[in-house]
């Protein structure tokens, strides 16, 4: 991919130097923003999963139900970490 300019206030530059800098490892200013965008649609994810959760909660049990039979269905018969096994 290319890369192109984009104009931002040169405090949101300073900012997002700053929080890439001290937050991110030294990222890059493309990486930072990568970065935040995910954040940003994990945000996003979980709000509406709180919607779902608050506005359909016998749908919100079946899907804890299901997920639930899931995780039994698909779990180790041993666990590796119990010593007494």
């Amino acid at each position: 991919m290319g890369s192109v300019m984009i104009r931002v206030d040169e405090s949101t530059r300073d900012d997002l130097t700053r929080v890439a800098t001290e937050d991110l490892g030294g990222a890059s200013a493309d990486e930072a923003i990568r970065r935040l965008l995910a954040e940003h649609w994990q945000m996003k994810a979980i709000a509406a999963v709180d919607v779902y959760r608050a506005n359909d909660p016998e749908g919100w049990a079946e899907y804890v139900a299901e997920a639930d039979r899931d995780d039994r269905a698909t779990a180790p018969a041993v666990d590796p970490w119990d010593e007494a096994a």
